[in-house]
């Protein structure tokens, strides 16, 4: 058997990796994209999209792994911050597993990311921490690795990787038109209207790379009388998870409850009336994500008619 050559990335690399993706069958978690395009949007054609770190392995020129790192974004969503540095994706064929190629992408995905000033590293996009596979991996975002991958917890603990944070995978099936109320959330559904817009009040960065490039709605949870906004979230297509899910599904991401308006259910309210308007769409299935240390979100999130799927655990480096 020929010996592994690891190289970075070319243009003439894409149709490769989706094969790639494609053969190994990461779960429900990975999308199934027909063509490279919905590759070429949201990673390459990225401004902050590095060659270098995205690594192949090759044998006889046949592409056998490659893994993708990247950087975080800074607190205020306005630049890339190199101190923070995650491997975004590492895989490799099944038949070709179990040879050390995972962890020789590792190591080098590593040293890119610390040549390039990172002081943390960790495997599995978060919060902030997202640059890459938006839409492509996880669901409606990118939460570590998923359940539904098994191979992943095994994989990194054996490189010394620890558990950082653990996020929820929440769904609802749309279809079920019985809609969770009381005598609260009918007060605050009369006092409060949804709006729609294209996007945030004020867009960042991060939201023209990430919602910009894909197909996307603000929904606002508006007071009637003030006119004064006090929860906002995304909606954004999962078109290329209808292959996996077989119907038609939509994430809910980036929500938003004003501080002087949480905890008094509005979050709430708002994931309630977005599905409402998004069942008269026809969609079937809405899913949100939301870290477990996450409370309150949380608590919202179940009054609302979301149950727990799975769980996306995102590791550190030693």
């Amino acid at each position: 058997m020929s010996a592994i050559s690891y190289r970075t990335f070319r243009n003439g690399d894409p149709p490769r990796i989706l094969r790639l993706w494609h053969q190994c069958e990461l779960g429900r978690g990975a999308a199934r994209p027909v063509s490279t395009e919905a590759f070429e949007l949201i990673n390459y054609a990225q401004p902050y999209f590095d060659p270098a770190g995205l690594i192949l392995a090759e044998r006889e020129r046949e592409v056998v792994g490659f893994v993708h790192a990247g950087f975080g974004f800074t607190d205020d969503r306005s630049a890339i911050d190199p101190h923070v540095g995650v491997i975004c994706v590492v895989m490799v064929r099944p038949d070709q597993r179990r040879q050390g190629i995972g962890r020789e992408l590792v190591r080098r995905a590593e040293d890119y990311l610390r040549s390039r000033g990172a002081r943390t590293i960790q495997a599995g996009e978060s919060r902030q921490v997202d640059p890459f596979y938006y839409g492509l991996y996880g669901g409606s975002r990118p939460s570590g690795f998923l359940d539904s991958n098994p191979l992943a917890a095994p994989f990194f603990t054996a490189l010394g990787y620890v558990p950082h944070m653990t996020i929820g995978v929440y769904q609802r099936d749309l279809t079920i038109k019985r809609d969770p109320t009381n005598m609260r959330l009918v007060g605050l559904r009369r006092s409060t209207e949804l709006e729609i817009a294209e996007a945030p009040l004020q867009p960042t960065f991060w939201w023209y790379c990430h919602m910009g490039r894909i197909d996307t709605l603000r929904f606002r949870l508006v007071d009637k009388k003030s006119r004064v906004p006090v929860a906002a979230v995304t909606v954004m297509g999962l078109d290329h998870y209808l292959p996996v899910w077989n119907e038609r599904a939509v994430g809910l991401v980036d929500i938003f409850v004003t501080e002087g308006s949480r905890g008094q259910g509005f979050g709430q309210t708002l994931l309630i009336e977005t599905v409402r308007r998004l069942r008269q769409e026809l969609i079937t299935r809405a899913e949100i994500h939301v870290p477990d240390s996450h409370q309150f979100l949380t608590k919202a999130v179940l009054g609302a008619g979301f149950s727990r799927l799975e769980t996306g655990t995102v590791y550190r480096a030693p």
